[in-house]
């Protein structure tokens, strides 16, 4: 009987551990498709909509992917920090007063303010 609670026990534990993850913050993204689960999984936006797959891959020419998530939020991942820190300085200059950009180690996300500060909370990162 002993044996069989504590079989249980574990079973509940596993289950409810495996339920509710939320994103590492200030995590490096594989690619582009991590960041877009890492994205949907911190549930800042309730309906995403975001690709199933990179929209833009210039991965091989200018090291990054990039794929969107409704109209408003683009999510960048950038092989070295070279690509991540020039296509940073041409948002800044290109964002809206209502945007924001939030930038991670290896990866950013450009969208409206509301969100992405919102966002800052679950994936770290720092507000441009």
């Amino acid at each position: 009987m002993k044996f069989r609670m504590m079989a249980v026990a574990i079973g509940c534990a596993v289950l409810v551990s495996g339920c509710g993850t939320s994103p590492q913050k200030d995590a490096s993204y594989r690619d582009v498709v991590a960041l877009r689960d890492a994205y949907i999984a911190a549930g800042v936006v309730s309906d995403p909509k975001c690709e199933d797959k990179p929209g833009q891959d210039a991965k091989a020419a200018h090291g990054w992917q990039a794929l969107t998530c409704g109209s408003n939020t683009v999510l960048v991942v950038f092989d070295n920090s070279s690509a991540l820190t020039k296509m940073v300085a041409q948002d800044m200059k290109r964002k809206s007063a209502r945007d924001a950009v939030l930038v991670g180690p290896n990866w950013e996300v450009r969208g409206p303010e509301f969100e992405i500060k919102d966002l800052q909370g679950k994936l770290g990162g720092k507000l441009q």
